[in-house]
């Protein structure tokens, strides 16, 4: 079983922003979200969009390690088309543990809804009901809880589906009605990097590399996952996990479920430098050969 583990302390980790309230930039993702409206006019449908292609509905969401009870907008609820809502859209959502169940047997996790004893506490606000704004195009189901006390062993997630929509007129999405969404914090190693190094063993593409707009994104306290890139504005399918030892400070490096194609070898002296906040990689997939050095720039 692949256990995907929160270890305790500072910032961990998978999209995002700071925690500054439910803004509609939380989850850019969804304006990519495909619809299928049924027949009925376009700005009629309601759905989440949790992840732009839908799959499973599933995000870990990094947001900024705290220990301050923080407002977090963990699901997204959307007005298809182009226009804005002519009212106040309120949407219920309820609990769906099958589909959590459902996530875990296909993908081999063990998460688990957080409020139980001994468990981190949350707490749900507005009953449970996502309003879309007049004027607006989104909308959030939101809780109060503090980061922090998710930097435990066991990984939790909310799974919440929508139930019922207040106002009459619209429709609710047959495939998109539901979300799950793991919180984790930020770890020390999320961010912008500036990627300098060669792919070689690429037909087309094999060359220097002087990438900038790379990003690492945290799934745990001491792993970050980022992309394959190439040139000066590339980036491949192959998702790479990096696991970070806190006392050596060597780097593993692993494909992740949802990459490409899996890695051919990745060197054991892979590390990473914490005065200079550098990674120095070397890793392979395929016939392709990828050297990166990469210099933390900022904040996602």
């Amino acid at each position: 079983m692949k256990n995907i583990l929160f270890k305790t302390l500072m910032g961990l980790a998978l999209v995002m922003l700071s925690l500054s309230g439910c803004k509609d930039g939380f989850y850019d993702d969804y304006k990519a979200q495909a619809v299928d409206n049924h027949g009925k006019t376009q700005n009629s449908m309601i759905y989440t969009a949790v992840t732009s292609s839908g799959q499973n509905e599933f995000l870990a969401y990094a947001v900024d390690a705290t220990t301050t009870e923080t407002e977090i907008g963990i699901i997204p609820v959307v007005l298809s088309g182009t226009g804005t809502a002519k009212e106040d859209i309120h949407v219920k959502f309820v609990l769906a543990l099958d589909s959590l169940d459902s996530y875990n047997t296909a993908n081999e996790t063990d998460y688990i809804m957080p409020g139980d004893v001994g468990t981190p506490a949350f707490t749900l606000l507005d009953e449970g009901v996502a309003t879309i704004a007049k004027g607006s195009s989104v909308g959030y189901l939101k809780i109060k809880t503090i980061p922090n006390d998710y930097f435990v062993d066991q990984a939790y997630a909310f799974p919440y589906k929508i139930e019922s929509i207040q106002e009459s007129g619209y429709t609710l999405s047959a495939n998109h009605n539901f979300g799950i969404v793991s919180i984790v914090p930020k770890n020390a190693y999320d961010g912008k990097y500036h990627a300098v190094g060669a792919l070689v063993g690429h037909p087309t593409l094999s060359g220097p590399i002087d990438y900038s707009g790379f990003t690492m994104t945290s799934v745990s306290q001491y792993a970050v996952t980022f992309n394959s890139v190439f040139g000066t504005n590339g980036k491949f399918g192959v998702e790479v996990k990096a696991t970070i030892d806190p006392n050596t400070n060597l780097v593993t490096l692993v494909a992740t479920a949802n990459s490409s194609a899996p890695l051919a070898f990745a060197d054991a002296d892979n590390h990473y430098d914490p005065a200079t906040k550098t990674f120095k990689l070397h890793f392979g997939w395929g016939t392709r050969d990828e050297t990166l050095t990469l210099t933390y720039t900022g904040p996602r």
